[in-house]
């Protein structure tokens, strides 16, 4: 095992067990196979209770995992979060590189994954996603979504989804829904989608990079081709040597990994019209609809790729979840607990509501303004870009508010300042160098979801570096004087159903105070006193449903945006539980199962052992022909090796069929110093001394190795 990025598990696994585990992500990947074709995959070198012994031994150290479906069969499986690590250190990368000058790119990165992601929860929470009555999403808000997100349906058309999606679906559409199911940030209810703002938080929490990896281990499990070869091509080019702005070559890739025995043949026009070429430039094409790569074609008019910075990792956690530091509380469970969010939009206006603590910061001006186009000259706007938070939010947290009443977002502001100031401005433009603007639709907005004009302007004025330009701030105090000075309320209605149950309760005397008639059959109830009013009615044997008409469904929160004021603790984001179903299409491309306690221990491999004569495995000698078979037999039997001497010449030798008349046995006969095989068959005159070999003795002797035996020429 080689290579920076190898497990360090791995190398510590015996030789054997590294084989077996060689041949199954070979040939399987992150696949399951099933147990009981397991032996096709057995090295030639290892007999059948070595690479049970193997298999043990994987299962312990967690490189494998066995489970059992529903109907009983039972499968082996390299975990998700193993494989990549697995996949390098047995394969490492050898990329071939080409010069950028010959390069056409033929589809250009989109917007990044985690950008689109905020824009479709934006998009929810301002618009939801309600469902039709046969639980389809309306095209009216499929159409409007799918209008807001760069990705096209050209970037993901070679993805194998789940022919299960609905066809009116976008499929753009239906990968931004399915990952803001998968990772728990929308919920269904019988009427459509809505925001999960507890889950919200611990997400927006995060860095860009730690959404961006997190998006990266679900997409590349769930979507893809999922063949063992495509996986293999995915978690390939993942690994550092393809490093950010080099173009990279395909078809040598794919012709590398035939030759390593990571995928097959399966054209007479080579890897280009292979099955897996398809699936390879689909994923390639995909990558550019995520944001994080481009497609390109060399001047030979041959397909090649490159990552853009800040691209997807996989090493150093595990696949799909974040790690929470050891140093604090994950506080994702403890929202559940909290007591209901604060009535007022924001509590203090000099807080951010997550308080998320990041280090402060220079941001890089004149990139930014080469890579967006637009003027951040400190002369223009006002803002000094090192100035200190004056307002107790750090600088890497503050926005610029233009004169124009644009905001420009430098990228170190946090995901969860962005998300309130959505709520209070509309989202211009998410790639590179945000921008929103201030508008008075957009302030009223905010007021209807229960934020006052007076908390938003406070709100913005601090996290503004050098404030709100007077213009702005004189523009958003006259639009709030316009705003909440009429409103409505909802009233709770009483109904009878007839005129004698509204005449008994209109003359209840202890009704009087708590209702309003309006009419032979209604009354008005004050909302303070419903419970005293159930408990009248049910004493009078008029008792009401316990649900009020209309609230069937659970209330949306009254303010997605915020802000909230939490624990002062980073918020740590952890991925729901995978045994539950969520997202459009249910798990990843490969069958539910139950956990299986495990294998045969080791020291009952070998079944009946003590009514064999134990001089079959402890001496070195030569037997009657009668009794050379037998042993070779009960070698066969086990699946054990037998060491024999031919011609003066010892070797190990795994019996693999017998035959008789003649008596026949047919196996490998193991050269000395390589892991090479030679299939022979023999009899029992061809050979001379002879003794079992215990595998589990042998496997805990010093002398285990390759040692012992001698090359028969």
């Amino acid at each position: 095992m080689t290579g920076q990025e190898s497990d360090a598990d791995v190398q510590k696994l015996t030789r054997e067990a590294q084989a077996v585990l060689r041949a199954i992500s070979a040939e399987h990947a992150a696949s399951p196979v099933a147990a009981d074709t397991i032996e096709r995959l057995r090295p030639v070198y290892l007999c059948r209770a070595e690479q049970e012994l193997a298999l043990n031994e994987l299962l312990q150290a967690g490189m494998l995992e066995l489970r059992q479906k529903m109907w009983g069969e039972k499968l082996y499986q390299i975990p998700q979060h193993r494989f990549p690590l697995i996949g390098r250190g047995f394969w490492p990368a050898c990329p071939q590189t080409i010069a950028e000058t010959g390069v056409r790119i033929e589809l250009p990165a989109c917007t990044g994954l985690a950008a689109e992601l905020f824009r479709a929860l934006l998009f929810t929470a301002r618009e939801g996603l309600p469902l039709t009555a046969k639980g389809l999403i309306h095209k009216r808000q499929l159409s409007q979504l799918a209008g807001q997100l760069s990705m096209q349906e050209v970037h993901l058309a070679g993805l194998k989804l789940n022919p299960a999606i609905p066809e009116p679906y976008p499929l753009p559409v239906t990968v931004i829904v399915d990952l803001m199911a998968v990772l728990g940030l929308i919920s269904r209810s019988r009427s459509g989608y809505r925001i999960d703002i507890m889950k919200l938080q611990c997400w927006l929490a995060l860095s860009e990079q730690e959404m961006t990896d997190t998006l990266y281990r679900i997409v590349i499990s769930r979507y893809g081709s999922p063949e063992p070869a495509g996986q293999h091509f995915r978690h390939l080019i993942s690994a550092a040597e393809f490093t950010p702005g080099e173009w990279f070559a395909v078809l040598p890739l794919l012709e590398w990994m035939i030759q390593s025995g990571l995928a097959k043949e399966q054209s007479d026009a080579g890897p280009a019209g292979s099955e897996l070429h398809a699936s390879s430039l689909a994923w390639l094409r995909s990558l550019a609809g995520f944001g994080w790569g481009e497609l390109g074609y060399s001047k030979k008019g041959e397909p090649c790729f490159r990552w853009k910075p800040g691209r997807p990792q996989l090493a150093g956690t595990a696949a799909g979840i974040i790690e929470a530091d050891e140093s604090r509380d994950d506080i994702c469970t403890e929202l559940a607990d909290e007591t209901q969010q604060d009535e007022a939009c924001g509590g203090s206006a000099v807080t951010d509501g997550w308080r998320v603590q990041e280090q402060e910061q220079e941001y890089n001006h004149n990139q930014k303004q080469i890579a967006s186009g637009s003027s951040l000259d400190s002369e223009e706007t006002g803002a000094d870009w090192s100035m200190p938070a004056e307002s107790g939010v750090p600088a890497a947290g503050r926005f610029v508010v233009q004169p124009d009443f644009e905001v420009l977002v430098p990228p170190e502001v946090p995901y969860t300042t962005r998300w309130t100031l959505a709520g209070y401005a509309e989202l211009m433009h998410n790639e590179d160098l945000w921008s929103f603007r201030l508008t008075r639709e957009m302030l009223e907005a905010a007021a209807e979801l229960g934020c006052s004009p007076a908390d938003a302007i406070e709100w913005l004025a601090a996290h503004a570096r050098e404030g709100l330009p007077e213009q702005v701030e004189l523009s958003l105090r006259q639009w709030a004087k316009g705003i909440g000075r009429t409103s409505l309320s909802e009233v709770i209605l009483l109904s009878c159903a007839g005129e004698r149950e509204g005449q008994d309760i209109a003359a209840h005397p202890r009704m009087q105070d708590i209702l309003t008639r309006i009419g032979p059959l209604h009354f008005i109830v004050r909302p303070e006193s419903v419970g005293q009013l159930r408990k009248e009615l049910a004493a009078a044997g008029l008792a009401p449903p316990r649900i009020i008409g209309g609230r069937e469904d659970e209330l949306e929160p009254h303010n997605p945006f915020g802000p909230y004021e939490l624990p002062e603790a980073i918020v740590r984001y952890e991925l729901p539980s995978p045994a539950e179903e969520r997202g459009l299409f249910g798990p990843a491309a490969y069958p539910k199962l139950l956990p299986l306690a495990g294998t045969v221990p080791d020291g009952e491999l070998l079944q009946g052992e003590e009514a064999v004569p134990q001089m079959w495995f402890n001496q070195w000698r030569q037997y009657h022909v009668t009794t050379a078979q037998k042993v070779m037999e009960q070698a066969l039997a086990w699946g054990i090796k037998v060491r024999i001497s031919v011609k003066g010449q010892t070797a190990d030798f795994i019996p693999e069929q017998i035959s008789g008349r003649p008596w026949r046995v047919r196996g490998n006969l193991l050269r000395s110093g390589s892991e090479t095989a030679e299939e022979i068959q023999l009899a029992a005159e061809d050979w001379q001394e002879m003794k079992l070999l215990h595998p589990v003795k042998q496997r805990n002797s010093s002398s285990s190795g390759a040692a012992g035996y001698v090359m028969i020429r």
